[in-house]
């Protein structure tokens, strides 16, 4: 296994964690990824449908993202079902979550995939919330990441009130 290729990115509120296919030889990964929908709760409730809650529609919608970064990058990923790594996700809450296979991932896809991902999750959150916070652009830490979302959830449940 090429554990050069694993990342993990974290915290309670959302997770990608990327490690290679233990079923396969040729440089496959698998991508695992969720939203805590309970945790996002103060920035999304009022904001949508029983149907269509933003952070699991932002999540959804990072999972093409991926995709096209897979093709980008002279792969392909495919969404794959019942696939679990113990851990996952991180607390017993509700949580969405997805994951996909990377055909022969190059070693630097592992990194675009985080610094992408999880600042376009955040974006992706926001506007359909059409709250208009001032997101980071870069990519985070998961414990400052998690700070920052909590002052985001704290604003929003101090506007309800």
């Amino acid at each position: 296994m090429k554990t050069e290729l694993s990342r993990e990115y974290i915290n309670d509120f959302l997770y990608f964690v990327i490690k290679p296919d233990e079923n396969s030889t040729n440089g496959d990964l698998i991508c695992y990824s969720g939203v805590n929908v309970d945790r996002f709760t103060p920035i999304t409730k009022g904001r949508h449908n029983p149907m269509s809650n933003p952070a699991v529609r932002g999540l959804q919608l990072i999972q093409y993202d991926i995709m096209a970064l897979a093709i980008e990058n002279g792969t392909t990923a495919t969404t794959i079902r019942g696939y679990k790594s113990e851990g996952l996700p991180p607390t017993n809450e509700l949580w969405s979550t997805e994951c996909l296979r990377i055909k022969n991932a190059p070693p630097s896809f592992p990194d675009r995939i985080l610094n992408h991902s999880v600042v376009e999750l955040l974006k992706k959150i926001d506007l359909a919330c059409t709250r208009g916070a001032t997101l980071p652009d870069k990519l985070l830490s998961p414990d400052k990441l998690k700070v920052f979302i909590e002052s985001l959830c704290n604003e929003c449940a101090t506007q309800a009130a």
